[in-house]
């Protein structure tokens, strides 16, 4: 009986000390990708984005305007678990910050700022992207490459295609997801199944909703 107490009273205090025992972050460093400093922009719809942090349970990002030491306005204060976070803002100057936590520590702000010019963009979300190939239903052999293609969008600055499997209301998989300023886009190596493509067109200021077709992939 007094062995079976003294393993259950070791059992309790490996427990604790492992629930205890969390990794300093505090002289770590959140290295940021994007916006960069002192960066002009034309986009509203800004992504930002940062390297993640070994033992980092979350991050905390706060955005001002036009600065945080005279800040007019805080326009996002949040905390979130992905290394990125997107917002659509106005022109102005900004500054952002990011910091990672954990459950006992954080580290410093990592503080950037950036600027976003007035645009002469043209409001495209009414247009729709013409898709030229492949023709909606058709089918390929599973060493095919497919081309993929699109007519361009005036006033479009880039485009944005996916390609899901079976269908991008039911998705299992999201095969591709790639922004391009082409045309066309090249796939290689399908497995053999059903399969959606849509693409979209963006600007500075708008974009397009997706057009969507279908193809499949046989053996």
């Amino acid at each position: 009986m007094r062995f079976l107490k003294f393993i259950l009273i070791v059992i309790l205090l490996t427990g604790c000390e492992e629930i205890i025992e969390v990794e300093d972050i505090s002289n770590r460093t959140v290295t940021v990708l994007a916006p960069t400093d002192a960066s002009t922009l034309t986009l509203t719809n800004i992504n930002f984005s940062w390297n993640a942090v070994e033992d980092a349970e979350q991050y905390k990002l706060q955005v001002a305007t036009p600065n945080f030491e005279t800040a007019t306005t805080i326009v996002e204060d949040t905390t979130l678990t992905a290394t990125s976070f997107s917002k659509v803002l106005d022109a102005g100057d900004y500054q952002w910050r990011v910091r990672a936590e954990n459950s006992n520590y954080e580290t410093a702000y990592t503080t950037q700022s950036f600027t976003i010019s007035e645009t002469d963009a043209v409001d495209i979300s009414d247009e729709v992207v013409v898709l030229l190939a492949p023709a909606d239903g058709l089918v390929f052999g599973d060493t095919d490459t497919i081309n993929f293609s699109w007519e361009a969008l005036l006033n479009a600055d880039n485009y944005t295609i996916q390609i899901a499997t079976p269908d991008f209301e039911n998705a299992v998989e999201i095969i591709e997801d790639e922004s391009t300023t082409a045309t066309n886009f090249p796939v290689s190596n399908l497995e053999a199944q059903s399969y959606e493509w849509r693409v979209k067109a963006t600007n500075a200021i708008s974009g397009t909703n997706y057009t969507t077709q279908s193809f499949t992939v046989e053996e």
